[in-house]
């Protein structure tokens, strides 16, 4: 009897105990910090979350982003596709995650995301998601890929 109350107290103390965070909640929080600095402005910090040969898929041409300094050209093409339509004020709001998994090298991670701006003076919002896929190089995670997916931005009411 005394060994079924002691392996019930080891139990309930376990239970009890918070669990550290794994693998796939420390490269989702690496993905909001990095969205939460893009949404503040933080250039630098946008393209220091990437690996140098990232990936980019995104909803204004050319689509499609690769190679050397891929997220700085991204960037720059951003700027460009912002300002030919008059768009200002752009950030990403995003929920809890969808799909978090890591096997503590690599993880793949997927956000609810809303795509807010103005445009010629409208308020503008296009739900979606974002896809990460994440490596793990020297302790920190890193972008390897992302990809916006959104239906087209309308007025918010």
């Amino acid at each position: 009897m005394m060994r079924f109350a002691f392996a019930a107290l080891a139990a309930a103390t376990l239970a009890a105990t918070p669990a550290n965070a794994g693998p796939a909640e420390d490269a989702t929080a690496a993905v909001t910090d990095w969205l939460d600095k893009f949404n503040a402005g933080d250039i630098p910090a946008f393209v220091a979350a990437h690996r140098d040969r990232a990936l980019i898929v995104d909803e204004f041409a050319p689509f499609l982003w690769g190679g050397s300094g891929s997220a700085q050209r991204w960037l720059e093409d951003y700027g460009k596709d912002a300002a030919a339509r008059g768009i200002s004020g752009g950030r990403v709001d995003y929920g809890k995650p969808i799909q978090a998994v890591s096997d503590g090298k690599s993880a793949y991670v997927v956000l609810p995301a809303t795509y807010r701006f103005v445009q010629q003076g409208t308020k503008m919002a296009g739900r979606g998601s974002m896809t990460f896929v994440m490596a793990r190089s020297a302790g920190a995670w890193k972008i390897s890929s992302w990809t916006y997916s959104g239906a087209t931005p309308v007025p918010e009411r």
